[in-house]
């Protein structure tokens, strides 16, 4: 008699799967406001999509060559993630381009998968099978195909009305990590959508912050809140988090303009 077939088990330490969204209270969305105008009104102002080019390659080189202000980082493998920033395209002129539509989140899978393969600088595909994210603190397994199928249209759904307000932020990038639609290049579009919300969330009219670098400076902290997240549906938790890497991303930036003058 043949043996039945069975799938191969894929074992993780986590599995990520981006739990319903919950609307912010109304603490969360004012302390939220108060960063998105900070981040609206930074000074000095970028001067049009060539004064942001490269922004986060900047910030990147002004952190590996030292600057004692920055924020501190909670891992030690931050350096060799903001050296990676050095070998592909720099993420705001592809952003500018693409800004009148991704900004008003009129984006479909065409689309986004054009953008992703835009800023790996190559062809992408998207993802066919199980997916691991590998650390030496534990591997992570993303969404399974099946779920992570609706990524895309949760987001569209949830940009279109008011209800997230201070949340959409995190909910873009917590969405697009866990259901890791593409061969590549998951964390530059999930934090390309960042900047999308915060068009939304902070009236921005091109990338004004540097993320990359702070992403990867908190990089531990981060991959604990999103692995909460997942299991425990604490949205305001998450939120806590991620709001304070925006902090960041914001101090560094002031941090490099301050040195560029």
């Amino acid at each position: 008699m043949t043996a039945p077939f069975s799938a191969p088990v894929f074992k993780f330490d986590h599995v990520w799967t981006c739990p319903p969204i919950t609307c912010p209270t109304s603490g969360e969305n004012q302390a939220a406001a108060r960063l998105f105008s900070a981040i609206a009104k930074r000074n000095p102002a970028p001067a049009g999509p060539i004064g942001v080019a490269g922004l986060e390659l900047r910030a990147a080189m002004m952190l590996l060559h030292g600057e004692p202000r920055a924020p501190e980082a909670d891992n030690d493998f931050w350096a060799a993630k903001c050296r990676s920033l050095l070998l592909r395209p720099a993420i705001e002129p592809i952003a500018c381009s693409y800004w009148a539509r991704f900004a008003q989140f009129r984006i479909d899978e065409v689309a986004a998968l054009g953008m992703a393969s835009a800023m790996a600088g190559r062809s992408l595909v998207p993802r066919k099978g199980p997916a691991t994210g590998r650390s030496v603190h534990g591997d992570v397994g993303f969404e399974r195909l099946d779920v992570a199928a609706q990524w895309l249209s949760k987001i569209v759904v949830a940009a279109g009305g008011p209800e997230l307000g201070a949340a959409l932020p995190g909910y873009c990038f917590a969405q697009t990590i866990m259901a890791h639609p593409f061969s590549d290049g998951n964390g530059r579009f999930a934090r390309l959508m960042v900047h999308a919300a915060l068009a939304r969330c902070a009236g921005i009219e091109r990338p004004v912050i540097a993320l990359a670098p702070a992403f990867y400076r908190r990089a531990r902290e981060l991959g604990a809140a999103l692995t909460a997240l997942s299991a425990d549906a604490d949205w305001s938790a998450f939120n806590a988090t991620f709001l304070s890497i925006l902090e960041d991303a914001l101090t560094l930036t002031r941090l490099l303009h301050r040195r560029s003058r």
